[in-house]
């Protein structure tokens, strides 16, 4: 290794230990002033603020795919016999979202065209909820303003993650999905190290396939095969857990770095519009479906919302909801975006050239 590539080694991970540790000091803040889920939450807040500052801040990839990968570990470790028969209760579940999904894409995209003057276009692809690499490509190709979309979709990120841990816990909303007594015990050091090691290479292998989340989903089928038929007791450790929810705040927070402050301001007062907007229609599908089959209005909530998987599969970890439920429903709702918005953004081309 060259001296020069040493030396770019060792800034990097300066960089990556320096974010973490700012993310810790967001965390602390947070618990300080009792702020719900705080190592989530006072990281995402901090690093958020300070992204438009010159600090150097930094999560790579591979720091965020060893975050999912842990949270995606811990929430298998909470998944029983007793959520895995209430699958029958997901068509109609999914069924409610995808109405849930079209309304609220429909109305936040005549929102922002009609009075943020964006393009159908742009105005679409800012407001479809997750598939964020689907969305990214279709901008990139011509189909929207790619700059527009991705500060859209990086502020709707973070205002839902950090809105909803607050909505939630103040409404009392929490869940009870609760580690029974032999999960709350430790997993043995090498178990840990094995079961990350395992999920980590899954998921390189779901990645060739193209699947969503696959970090987190590989931890959670991992985990959740194990503890269900008992070949795993035990949780992870509560300080990997911890840090686990730090990377996936620092990960949201340095969403905005770079992002030109004058961005910011054009833009705010749409994305906060549309997120409202979108929740608001979330939370009315999910309080009809949370009726029919008797399920927690809060746990159907956070699975209809405008957020990413990895986001609100987080925070169906901390807010004790049934991880399994909402993983499967955010995974559903990015397959059918993924596969649909193609066709929908050539419609709105090809009606817009014969307009």
């Amino acid at each position: 290794m060259s001296q020069q590539s040493l030396k770019n080694l060792i800034i990097k991970i300066f960089t990556i230990v320096f974010t973490l540790s700012l993310g810790y000091l967001g965390a602390n803040l947070a618990m300080f002033v009792q702020l719900p889920v705080p190592a989530l939450l006072g990281s995402g807040m901090l690093l958020s603020i300070l992204a438009f500052t010159r600090l150097p801040l930094s999560m790579p990839l591979l720091m965020r795919n060893a975050g999912f990968t842990i949270l995606g570990c811990s929430m298998g470790s909470s998944i029983t016999p007793e959520m895995l028969t209430n699958i029958s209760q997901w068509p109609l579940s999914l069924l409610g979202l995808a109405l849930t999904v079209l309304t609220m894409m429909f109305l936040s995209t005549w929102v922002l065209s009609r009075y943020f003057q964006q393009t159908k276009h742009t105005a679409l692809l800012a407001s479809t909820p997750g598939a964020l690499s689907t969305v990214v490509a279709l901008a990139s190709d011509g189909k929207g303003d790619l700059s527009t979309v991705v500060v859209l979709q990086s502020l709707r990120l973070i205002l839902v993650m950090l809105s909803f841990p607050l909505i939630i816990h103040s409404l009392g909303l929490q869940g009870t999905v609760h580690i029974d007594v032999i999960q709350q015990s430790s997993l043995a050091g090498t178990t840990v190290a094995a079961l990350l090691l395992t999920a980590f290479a899954l998921a390189l292998v779901l990645e060739k396939f193209k699947l969503p989340a696959a970090y987190i989903l590989s931890g959670l089928i991992l985990s959740g095969t194990g503890h269900v038929s008992g070949w795993l007791t035990g949780n992870l450790p509560n300080q990997l857990v911890t840090l686990g929810f730090v990377i996936i705040g620092c990960v949201v927070g340095t969403r905005l770095k770079g992002m030109k402050l004058s961005e910011l301001r054009s833009l705010a007062l749409a994305a906060v519009i549309s997120v409202l907007l979108s929740s608001l229609v979330a939370a009315l599908g999910a309080a009809i479906i949370a009726k029919v089959l008797a399920l927690p209005f809060g746990q159907v909530w956070i699975a209809y919302a405008p957020g990413g998987i990895e986001a609100m599969a987080a925070l169906a970890l901390a807010l004790h909801y049934d991880p399994a439920y909402i993983a499967a429903h955010h995974l559903s709702r990015i397959v059918a975006i993924t596969l649909l918005m193609p066709v929908i953004a050539r419609f709105l081309q090809e009606k817009g050239e014969h307009s």
